[in-house]
């Protein structure tokens, strides 16, 4: 590395700060600078910008709802769409002959949960305190014995919590899973600016940086060789999911069936939005191409429009997908990158004299890709409601209904209540291992086989 060199082109780019503390710096400590540097594409600076200016002044967008297949029957314990149901066989298919493989991006901390280390090896089921990770990994087992041959697992993890992850599954023996059939690789890391545009030092020898986000994972499959093994492997269909919501479904034969059957690049899944406060994004169409529109972006007025069934624009997104491999591939090959999204955060960093700052306000600004801005780039695009309380159960925060209380709670109710359909009793606790049962109506097919004590606290196993 010639340091010179790298150091004149940062303070031609303007970003010489970067270089204020090197003459105090140790050889190691230089080193990891320099290093660190090395990864900045200064010529992508303009696009960091370009990304805030676009957050402060968003563009005029011109939107109408997008087709969804709707469900067939919002009675519990509800049914998908005929549609989606009529081409299962289509992915068991697939599922048998191997072209599916399982995509699980865990790349964050379980932060806001007060919980230190991989939000993945965080104990969510009420009763075993099985953690996420073991959550899918038991999911993936049981579609391995349904249709005899189990999807390989590729894991994002982000490069602060790879070595963590991964000790964790193998300390847990892969939870059942062949070692070779799951695969990790890091997520990619951006720099972020401060107010003055000027890259925001973490440490003396350090910038600071933060995951590209779950978009990321477009380059990181493609630069990590995670799709070239994929096509040694002959999958051709990827099942997208984020470690965070225990109740989807993995490798959803409908949902895949339905993907194949249409011909779609991308699939999504959505559930109904009902209270136009909710902040999540909307599938819809953006002057006729489909695609997720944030939250944020929608009007006051146009996030309360109604038609006849409820809110006009009501498909929410839950981030959960499906995509063809030819599509990755396609998009990978032409070295396409996903837009950057900007968010103002608050981000710990040192001052001109090097002193650590914690701020109390959001300083600066971070930068992320998201997933779901591969829509727009598809030739084909298939969209199918779920139900919210059967696949849509994410942990993300301390408390609140998407906090660890709150999640017990919704799942302890939803599968209470498929017991209670089947019984006529509802158990005063319940836990339903993902081998022995995925949702309501599986739940309450076992109840008919079975002479549950409902008195008591209920673990359904496997």
């Amino acid at each position: 590395m010639d340091a010179e060199l790298v150091r004149a082109n940062f303070e031609a780019a303007g970003q010489g700060h970067v270089f204020a503390f090197w003459d105090e710096l140790g050889e190691r400590a230089r080193r990891r600078l320099l290093r660190q540097c090395e990864a900045v594409d200064l010529s992508r600076l303009s696009e960091l910008r370009a990304a805030i200016d676009e957050l402060k002044t968003p563009r005029a967008r011109n939107l109408s709802p997008a087709p969804v297949f709707e469900l067939s029957n919002r009675e519990f314990p509800y049914a998908l769409a005929d549609a989606a149901r009529a081409v299962a066989p289509i992915g068991d298919k697939a599922l048998r002959d191997g072209h599916v493989a399982v995509l699980l991006v865990a790349g964050g901390q379980g932060t806001r949960l007060g919980f230190d280390g991989p939000k993945g090896c965080y104990p969510v089921l009420p009763l075993s305190g099985m953690t996420l990770f073991e959550v899918f990994a038991r999911k993936i087992r049981r579609v391995g014995t349904e249709h005899g041959r189990t999807p390989p697992l590729y894991v994002m993890v982000g490069g602060h919590n790879e070595s963590a992850t991964i000790n964790f599954w193998q300390d847990h023996e892969f939870f059942g899973l062949s070692p070779d059939d799951v695969k990790f690789f890091a997520q990619g890391e951006m720099p972020a600016l401060d107010e003055n545009g000027k890259l925001v030092m973490a440490a003396k020898d350090a910038l600071f940086t933060g995951p590209d986000g779950h978009g990321g994972v477009l380059n990181a499959l493609h630069a990590k060789g995670m799709l070239a093994d994929m096509r040694a492997r002959g999958v051709r269909y990827v099942s997208y999911i984020q470690v965070d919501n225990a109740q989807t479904p993995v490798a959803d034969a409908a949902f895949l069936g339905l993907h194949i059957a249409e011909g779609a690049e991308v699939s999504l899944k959505v559930v109904r939005k009902e209270d136009p406060d909710e902040k999540v994004g909307i599938y819809c169409l953006d002057d006729g191409v489909p695609g997720i529109v944030e939250y944020s972006e929608f009007s006051p007025e146009q996030s309360r429009e109604r038609d006849g069934d409820g809110l006009r624009y009501w498909a929410g997104s839950i981030a959960v997908h499906a995509f063809s491999v030819d599509f990755l591939n396609r998009l990978a090959d032409n070295g396409t990158d996903l837009p950057l999204h900007a968010a103002h955060k608050k981000v710990p960093c040192i001052d001109p004299q090097g002193n650590v700052i914690e701020p109390a306000q959001p300083n600066a600004w971070k930068f992320e890709r998201f997933i779901f801005d591969t829509i727009p780039l598809a030739g084909k695009v298939n969209c199918v409601e779920v139900p919210r309380e059967e696949q849509f159960l994410p942990v993300k925060n301390a408390d609140g209904p998407y906090g660890p209380t709150g999640f017990k709670q919704a799942y302890q109710d939803y599968f209470a209540r498929a017991v209670q359909a089947a019984t006529g009793k509802r158990p005063p606790a319940i836990e339903v291992d993902p081998m022995a049962a995925e949702n309501a109506r599986e739940v309450i097919e076992l109840a008919a086989k079975a002479n549950w004590d409902t008195t008591k606290s209920l673990h359904i196993k496997q």
